[in-house]
């Protein structure tokens, strides 16, 4: 590189260090105020000169974000980049050593998790508006990987009904809930891993009254919210509730009733279609009390094609499955009225089409002679023979039209359960509230599949209690980055050009994909002839200065002096 106005001098030396998106981790990190919440509620030992408790936090919240998620790897992770020196100027890579780390985990934990998490998003939710009218809530089965160590001071790591269908693995239950403002996580809990769903539910929402410090939020969830002790808990308290109601016959008969004799619907356009929805009272009667609820009983054609298709599928493997028995029919062990009853039966529970077909068994007996005396028969004595009758059964399997006809005109139907008021829960608002239940499931989603939370590489169950606070903690960073970037695309109605191979105009462009476009920027310095130095930053183009636009960070933070400022 030759300087201006001087030809004959060359600098030689130019030292570079890759930053990415570091500066951008830092803003957030800075706003979230994290390191300061976490020092000024978990005191660090003060033997501990180098690395405090919410610094410490931060580095595995950051390995988190970078897919470093074993403790002995953040250290050689910060002497081969830069990331952690630009969020902790003048911190060693050496100080991040696993013990450290470990020792901060377990601070964490005797700290009190729920009471640190409560302060931590407390301040997000008031830095950032998120919006709570309605927190969504489910849980997830998270596999362990090794024996692990069980004591009774926080959950077992053990076997239970694993979503995965790992019966091999141990496992614990997590739960988490969101807000419906962008699917932010509110508030997470790990459990036993043989925990049953339906004991999570009243502890989750205790937790998001204390976060939020109100009771008047709708708080959604599956089927397994639906118990008597459950709605009689959030009911008895003044809360508010939305799940689907499971298919116990209770529950069924009321809804098949409703099916038959309702006479008008409402109309309710979603996504260029009109669903259709109505509602009829329901009761829960619970230790000699009776909770009025509402049914309310939607109609969705995406819903109705995919229960169509299903049906008629299962209908066809038992035509199929009855006709391959046709073939068996009086053979070896189906010679007798009882074991054919049992296979026809077998069928129609395996493909659940009991209630679309009947079976009748007929029998067609076959007459045959036999000789009474064995051997050859005699030239001078006459053949004595006897009548030998031997049962021919036939399946003759009819389709109950009416009742198929029936089943098809309800698929695409499913009932709803609130205690909330028609005035402040309309039918078309409980249809999009629950329907936005999938934000629960895109974050666990994301965890296990970007993010790489499974498998476990911790050893002590608090220690894994503490880093599941620290990697929803993660999960909050980045669905902050994609509500500012999507509410600003919004607002100025123009969204993010040259982002995307051959896409112009991409209004909701993913946290990760904002992050990579700066993952060559490099920070550097170089020496003068002159004998100076200065330090310098890769200039930013048009994209990535639009996306800092969008994250709502300022370019500041991509200067030299921001990021050599420790203070």
């Amino acid at each position: 590189m030759a300087l201006p106005g001087n030809a004959s001098a060359v600098i030689k030396n130019v030292a570079t260090q890759g930053i990415g998106f570091a500066p951008i981790l830092r803003h957030y990190f800075e706003k979230c105020a994290i390191t300061n919440i976490i020092d000024q509620n978990v005191t660090t030992d003060p033997r501990r000169k180098a690395l405090t408790h919410g610094q410490a936090a931060v580095a595995m919240i950051t390995g988190i974000l970078f897919q470093v998620m074993q403790l002995y790897r953040i250290c050689q992770f910060a002497s081969q980049s830069t990331v952690l020196d630009v969020i902790f100027p003048r911190i060693k890579p050496e100080e991040y050593f696993d013990d450290r780390l470990g020792d901060t985990l377990d601070a964490l934990y005797h700290h009190g998790i729920g009471d640190l998490e409560l302060e931590l998003t407390k301040q997000m939710i008031e830095t950032f508006q998120i919006r709570a009218d309605a927190c969504h809530n489910d849980t997830t089965s998270i596999s362990y990987y090794g024996a692990g160590e069980n004591n009774s001071e926080s959950i077992r790591i053990t076997f239970g009904h694993s979503k995965k269908h790992r019966d091999d693995l141990k496992q614990l239950v997590w739960s988490m809930s969101v807000s419906s403002d962008s699917g932010f996580p509110l508030f997470q809990k790990a459990y036993d891993g043989n925990t049953a769903d339906v004991t999570t539910y009243v502890e989750q929402w205790c937790k998001l009254i204390d976060l939020l410090g109100s009771r008047s939020f709708l708080y959604v969830g599956d089927c397994k919210v639906i118990s008597a002790e459950n709605v009689a808990a959030v009911c008895d308290n003044e809360g508010f509730f939305l799940a689907p109601a499971p298919m116990y016959e209770s529950y069924a008969r009321v809804f098949e009733a409703a099916l038959a004799e309702h006479d008008r619907e409402l109309l309710i356009p979603y996504k260029e279609r009109i669903n259709r929805g109505f509602e009829v009272p329901f009761a829960i009667h619970h230790k000699g009390k009776d909770y009025n609820l509402r049914m309310i009983i939607l109609f969705d054609h995406n819903l109705g094609r995919i229960k169509r298709r299903g049906l008629e599928f299962r209908v066809g493997k038992t035509l199929a499955a009855f006709k391959e028995l046709g073939g068996r029919i009086n053979h070896r062990n189906l010679k007798t009225r009882e074991a054919i009853e049992k296979a026809c039966s077998d069928i129609l529970k395996r493909h659940r089409t009991g209630e679309f077909f009947t079976c009748q068994i007929n029998n067609t007996p076959v007459t045959a002679y036999k000789n009474v005396r064995r051997g050859r028969p005699s030239q001078k004595n006459p053949i004595e023979q006897v009548e030998v009758l031997t049962d021919r059964f036939q399946v003759e399997l009819n389709l109950e039209s009416e009742a198929f006809d029936a089943a098809i005109a309800r698929c695409g139907y499913y009932p709803l359960l609130t205690n909330q008021d028609v005035e402040l829960l309309s039918i078309e608002q409980a249809m999009l509230e629950h329907k936005a239940q999938y934000k629960n499931e895109h974050t666990f989603r994301r965890a296990k599949g970007s993010y790489d939370l499974e498998p476990i590489y911790l050893h002590y169950p608090r220690r894994i209690e503490a880093y599941l606070l620290l990697f929803k903690i993660a999960l909050q960073i980045v669905v902050l980055m994609e509500r500012a970037a999507r509410g600003n695309i919004r607002q100025r109605n123009r969204g993010l050009d040259d982002f995307m191979p051959n896409r112009n105009d991409v209004r909701n462009p993913r946290a990760e994909h904002l992050l990579s476009a700066f993952q060559h920027v490099v920070k550097g310095f170089l020496s003068m002839p002159d004998g100076g130095t200065y330090g310098f930053v890769s200039e930013l183009n048009d994209l990535q200065r639009d996306i800092l636009a969008v994250l709502d960070v300022p370019a500041l933070c991509f200067s030299y002096e921001y990021l050599n400022n420790s203070s």
